[in-house]
């Protein structure tokens, strides 16, 4: 780990964005190894889908990378709160959450809707139908993350942070983006389903 600590303190030294992306893409790429893994598409009969990975890959190296890493320097310049570290977190996240989570999971859509070629028409169809389901998601996950993040994380460091979060998360976007919003649904409530399940045979055991 402090091999690897030195080796990452030296690239962002010598190629700052370059290394944000580098190292987003990959990431985004690894999330996708996950959900490709963990719910294997079964139109494709077992094969792996190598270009759907380049996608996410892509879209993470190339337009998430850039715009976070300048976002983030954007709001740590901009809101400052003397005396406050905690207020000033809060205000951070706060802002980041309602200005940049609609937009950025936006642009996810768009982003794969462009790559796959879909019509402008396909791609607001995805936006109608996934966006505000995501959205929901992300609020359940990331304001405590990124409260974290504003907090305790020096920002040089922050998108890696984010980015090691996000392996989950992106395997979420994958999968969610990847199937219809029917087979989404039905594997959410399945996934309910079980949960409720389980939650039931654990009150009769205590």
């Amino acid at each position: 780990m402090s091999a690897f600590h030195k080796w990452y303190n030296a690239r962002l030294a010598a190629r700052p964005m370059l290394t944000h992306c580098v190292t987003t893409g990959l990431l985004f790429g690894t999330g996708d190894v996950v959900a490709q893994t963990l719910s294997p598409d079964p139109t494709l009969n077992g094969r792996y889908d190598y270009i759907r990975t380049a996608r996410m890959c892509f879209h993470g190296g190339v337009v998430f990378a850039p715009v976070v890493s300048q976002w983030y320097k954007l709001i740590s310049s901009r809101i400052i709160i003397p005396g406050r570290p905690m207020l000033e977190a809060f205000a951070r996240m706060a802002v980041d959450q309602t200005v940049w989570a609609p937009v950025g999971l936006a642009s996810f859509y768009v982003s794969m809707g462009v790559l796959q070629l879909h019509s402008w028409e396909q791609i607001k169809e995805e936006l109608r139908t996934k966006w505000w389901r995501t959205m929901i998601g992300n609020y359940a996950v990331w304001p405590a993350v990124q409260f974290v993040n504003f907090r305790m994380v020096p920002l040089d460091y922050r998108l890696m942070f984010v980015n090691i979060v996000s392996i989950g998360w992106n395997a979420f976007l994958s999968w969610f983006s990847a199937t219809s919003i029917e087979q989404s649904i039905e594997t959410i409530e399945k996934a309910e389903h079980k949960l409720e399940e389980l939650e039931a045979k654990i009150e009769k055991r205590l």
